[in-house]
């Protein structure tokens, strides 16, 4: 199949790529299909109701564009619009850092901006497609986040006005944060707990330049490694989550996190594990409950079976460097994209740089759907 090569170095200092093809895996699915290349790693991912996509830019590579949306054509364009997308001080709702995407049932775009790269404060921001506006927006402000606040994952309850906010901070403090719609009031809760925070035993393979960041003393770290990846149950009854640094998935009655009035220690009590799992930093789940993960250390999808606690790898390959924002599209497909060392500067004279960032696509074990 030929490639397209789209002009998306102009839009947001990307290249990109659209493809189709399929390379041969491990596991009960032995086909794992590329969908689009980029030169710059996204940061979040959801599928729009039309089959669209949206994604957010890494802001560690400080894109011109902070989310863009990639048409069922290949058409790349800014998202929402120009204005919005480039951040521009003039436009009532400028977008800083998009790291959370998801769609709800209605069609809405909820884009979780954390503001680390102009260090603003962080907000929610809902993007109505339907009628090319902002249909809400949802400023964070301490106590529900912090000094050193990463907001990183979002899920927007269907069946109640709740969000749920993951927040990995620097750790020791990561947290979980709840959004009342209604009264637009955020709390955080369980931090420090030892389901959100990272491992202290536990550290990830080396050679993810790109990723870490250097101490005073001139060693390596990676941030962010407590709480990031969130799923709701279709029931709304569980919250699933983990640490990257974690070898634990939890789970916890949402019911508890809508009531303001539950003891803390009361909240933690009824924390569960879930199952074990490796290092990772995307969870969904599909329509039957089962729960996929993105799988850091194997280069792997893997999955643990609703009722079947025991995780498996589904598909293995060399190229998912860091698998991430799993998310279904409306073809009920699994879709992730690998997030890699970035790529070189791009050579205007010489053309596109070299593709580093791939969006995957492949078929779950069950469909799911937008949102999920």
């Amino acid at each position: 199949m030929k490639r397209r090569h789209l002009p998306f170095a102009a839009l947001a200092g990307l290249w990109f790529a659209g493809m189709s093809r399929s390379f041969a895996g491990v596991g009960d699915n032995s086909d794992l299909e590329t969908v689009f290349q980029f030169s710059l790693a996204p940061a979040g991912l959801t599928a729009a109701l039309d089959g669209s996509w949206v994604l957010g830019v890494n802001q560690n590579q400080k894109p011109r564009l902070r989310a863009v949306e990639i048409s069922k054509s290949g058409e790349v364009k800014a998202f929402p619009n120009e204005k919005m997308s480039a951040g521009d001080p003039s436009d009532p709702t400028p977008l800083d850092a998009i790291e959370g995407l998801q769609t709800d049932k209605d069609g809405m775009i909820w884009m979780l901006d954390n503001g680390r790269r102009g260090e603003v404060p962080p907000k929610i921001v809902a993007w109505n497609p339907d009628r090319q506006r902002v249909q809400v927006v949802f400023n964070l402000s301490p106590p529900a986040v912090v000094l050193g606040s990463f907001v990183s994952d979002v899920v927007v309850d269907p069946l109640t006005p709740f969000i749920y906010v993951s927040d990995p901070a620097n750790g020791s403090n990561a947290a979980l944060i709840v959004l009342d719609r209604t009264t637009g009031v955020a709390r955080r809760l369980l931090q420090g707990h030892p389901s959100v925070v990272p491992d202290s035993r536990l550290s990830l393979r080396s050679g993810l330049s790109g990723l870490e960041t250097r101490r005073l003393d001139g060693t390596a770290t990676l941030p962010h490694c407590g709480i990031r990846p969130l799923a709701l149950d279709r029931r709304s009854t569980w919250l699933y989550y983990t640490a990257v640094l974690s070898h634990t998935v939890y789970r916890v009655p949402v019911e508890m996190l809508r009531n303001p009035d539950v003891a803390p220690e009361k909240l933690a009590a009824a924390v569960e594990s879930y199952s074990e799992k490796p290092t990772c930093a995307s969870l969904v789940l599909d329509g039957r409950g089962n729960l996929y993960l993105g799988d850091i250390e194997a280069h792997a999808i893997g999955v643990i079976e609703a009722g079947a606690k025991p995780y498996h790898i589904l598909v293995s390959d060399p190229r998912l460097l860091w698998p991430d924002d799993l998310c279904f599209g409306v073809d009920g497909k699994l879709y992730f994209f690998s997030r890699t060392q970035p790529a070189p500067p791009i050579n205007r004279d010489k053309g596109p740089a070299v593709v580093e960032h791939s969006m995957f696509r492949m078929t779950p074990l069950a469909p799911g759907k937008p949102g999920d």
